[in-house]
């Protein structure tokens, strides 16, 4: 089976309207961005139409990729003080010489949408709050809502990074899945790519995996984003689907649910705020 993630991304967004309309007032997502990349600049214009389709007012605040670190730490702290702010992204990578983990401990996790600080984190791993990295999150809800069962699955994710390999792990050892990390670091993936039931990956590195390297009915859930020949490619290369049970392709998979999985942490995170 070849996933639909625009389809599937319409009973979602169904639910957050409604969500959202219940609430006491239009929240309001702030997207911080230095610098300029375009596909950066073209996945904060899908964030603004999805938030306009499910009733979430969204702010664009840009700045050019010379800015200071002091300047930019300045304005995410003055973001995250407004308290008509609901959620803030900061949009990663953020320039040379800008420290990234000092700009993002100053976001609070309970506007931090993307769980991308390192306390943010840290709640998230002991279940303290009820936000989640939004591309695991995805590929959770992909796989439950699909039936594919996990526990006690081989489950191999490449990759180990912050936004797609190491939440991924935590969310997959909490179901009861046998987990493999690889990184550039493991050396041949190969035999453990050969011998798995389920394939996460999330490096970014153009048709990484080959039909060859998997075995029949495994699942590939494809987090990796990358140009290849001018278009967007994911890790898996596309032939993969012939040998699998379960794909997702890339682009239309994972990246249309991850962008309304935004949007469900900005409701959980302000329900949770305003039931205090």
């Amino acid at each position: 089976m070849i996933f639909d993630g625009r389809e599937f991304t319409e009973d979602l967004k169904n639910a957050l309207r409604t969500g959202l309309m219940a609430l006491a007032r239009k929240p309001r997502l702030d997207i911080i961005y230095v610098g300029a990349d375009a596909s950066i600049e073209s996945f904060t214009k899908t964030i603004i139409r999805v938030g306009n389709d499910v009733g979430v007012s969204t702010v664009v605040r840009s700045f050019s990729g010379t800015i200071s670190q002091r300047d930019i730490i300045c304005e995410i702290q003055m973001t995250a003080d407004d308290t008509e702010s609901d959620g803030i992204i900061v949009q990663l990578p953020l320039p040379a010489g800008i420290d990234t983990e000092a700009a993002l401990r100053i976001l609070p996790p309970e506007k931090d949408i993307c769980v991308l600080s390192a306390k943010a984190f840290g709640l998230f791993m002991q279940g303290k709050i009820p936000s989640i990295p939004p591309v695991a999150r995805a590929m959770m809800d992909i796989l439950r809502k699909n039936r594919i069962i996990l526990f006690e699955r081989q489950v191999v994710v490449l990759g180990l990074g912050r936004l797609v390999g190491k939440p991924m792990r935590v969310c997959l050892e909490k179901a009861g899945a046998i987990v493999t990390g690889l990184d550039r670091t493991t050396g041949d993936p190969v035999l453990h790519l050969r011998n798995a039931d389920i394939i996460i990956s999330g490096v970014g590195k153009a048709h990484l995996i080959k039909p060859e390297m998997v075995k029949d009915g495994v699942v590939i859930i494809d987090g990796g984003t990358s140009e290849l020949n001018g278009k967007i490619a994911g890790d898996a290369d596309p032939a993969c689907a012939g040998k699998c049970s379960f794909f997702t392709p890339v682009p239309g998979g994972v990246g249309p649910v991850t962008v309304a999985m935004l949007f469900q942490n900005l409701l959980d995170l302000v329900r949770q705020r305003r039931h205090r």
